[in-house]
């Protein structure tokens, strides 16, 4: 059985796809990100929560999916004021209105990545409507600001390239190769923007996901013509995956997602951190000892040159500059007490080699909050999407055994 439901707060027209029986218990799913929708394709894990007996409540977040959605055909709603609004305060605030027009008194939440720092502001300021808080790969530090986020997410980084450089050693070479290549000649994308070094570096993105490496070591198998010339199959793989097009708002509000943890600006903190750390920074050489693809991480150059987010720039720098921050996780733990006390249950998956949400970060929250924790090491950050039906049950054993 499926159906839907929309609520309106503001501006914003929230909507939610509702799976499952009516009257069953309800598990709400809050997506990874920022910037992305619920998912539409039924993944194992939903299709465990249903076999389970949950009713489950997909979410758009506000700014995606059915949602109102935030894109270049929308310039009204690209400001910094309005892109504040899609932090975690506001999306719990959407979630709570979804969960009163059902008429659900309590549900179990689960948390993906981003999903999971709302989750985290959900203990803070209503711990009484939740019954298992699951975290997956979501545990984000309620302690740290983003530069140590940053600190930590580009040393998990160099570790899994080191891994894949390892691993792979001939499509490491022809990545230095490309990036030379790119600095002395224009090579430009399906979309017409010359690629840059420093734009093409942030495919590094899939040494976070499962078969991450042999991803890279296909798309770096032949990149060149016999005539030194890049093909353009190659550039066309490579535009897709460095293009924001499809999730702009990921690019645009991704550093905001960390304001006010500690007091002042984010003042794109990658781009900063990136600097004081050997062969990260954007105009790293690839003649140097070190240097690497780039993976999570948004830096400003992408707000000139990649067309999908000239429309976010404006917004995007004056994110960056903002100093007023409300800290999210504020009463985080005396939430998780209260919800403890209630009778509710906290656990997590967190992955050892995860780039996006460190696991020495993760772990500290854990233990805080005292979030009963499964960590391992055979999958990454993706884990919940590609092995869905083995995360969700792990997760399910473990609140049961609380």
């Amino acid at each position: 059985m499926e159906s839907t439901v929309e609520v309106t707060r503001g501006q914003w027209s929230v909507f939610a796809r509702v799976l499952g029986d009516t009257g069953a218990p309800a598990l709400l799913f809050l997506q990874g990100g920022p910037g992305s929708p619920a998912p539409r394709e039924r993944f194992a894990w939903i299709e465990e929560a249903l076999r389970r007996g949950y009713r489950v409540v997909l979410l758009d977040q506000r700014g995606t999916g059915r949602s109102t959605r935030v894109d270049a055909a929308t310039p009204e709603l690209i400001n910094a004021d309005t892109l504040t609004e899609l932090r975690a305060p506001e999306i719990i605030k959407d979630a709570e209105a979804v969960r009163e027009k059902l008429g659900i008194e309590r549900w179990d939440v689960l948390g993906q990545s981003f999903g999971g720092f709302c989750l985290l502001h959900y203990l803070s300021v209503a711990p009484e409507h939740i019954g298992v808080a699951m975290f997956t790969g979501g545990l984000a530090s309620i302690s740290e600001g983003p530069d140590a986020v940053c600190e930590a997410t580009f040393a998990k980084l160099r570790a899994r390239h080191r891994a894949f450089n390892r691993s792979h050693p001939e499509a490491e070479r022809t990545m230095r190769e490309v990036c030379r290549h790119l600095e002395a000649a224009e090579e430009c994308l399906p979309t017409g923007e010359r690629l840059t070094p420093r734009r093409f570096r942030t495919v590094g993105i899939e040494l976070g996901r499962e078969g991450g490496f042999a991803t890279l070591a296909s798309l770096l198998e032949s990149p060149f013509h016999p005539n030194g010339r890049l093909r353009t199959d190659f550039l066309a793989n490579v535009g897709q995956r460095v293009s924001f097009a499809a999730n702009p708002l990921y690019a645009a509000i991704h550093e905001s997602i960390y304001g006010g943890t500690v007091p002042g600006a984010t003042n794109w903190s990658a781009e900063r951190v990136s600097r004081t750390i050997a062969g990260f920074a954007p105009d790293a050489s690839p003649d140097d000892d070190e240097f690497y693809l780039t993976g999570e991480h948004i830096f400003p150059f992408q707000f000139d040159e990649d067309p999908a987010l000239r429309p976010f720039k404006d917004a995007a720098h004056a994110l960056a500059e903002k100093t007023d921050w409300g800290n999210q996780y504020a009463g985080v733990i005396d939430g998780a007490s209260a919800h403890e006390a209630a009778g509710g249950k906290r656990v997590a998956a967190v992955y050892t080699d995860d780039i996006f949400v460190p696991r020495e970060l993760s772990l500290a929250t854990a233990d805080a909050l005292g979030v009963s924790v499964w960590e391992t090491a055979t999958y990454q950050h993706d884990g919940l999407r590609r092995h869905g039906t083995e995360v969700i049950g792990r997760l399910l054993e473990m609140a049961a055994q609380r």
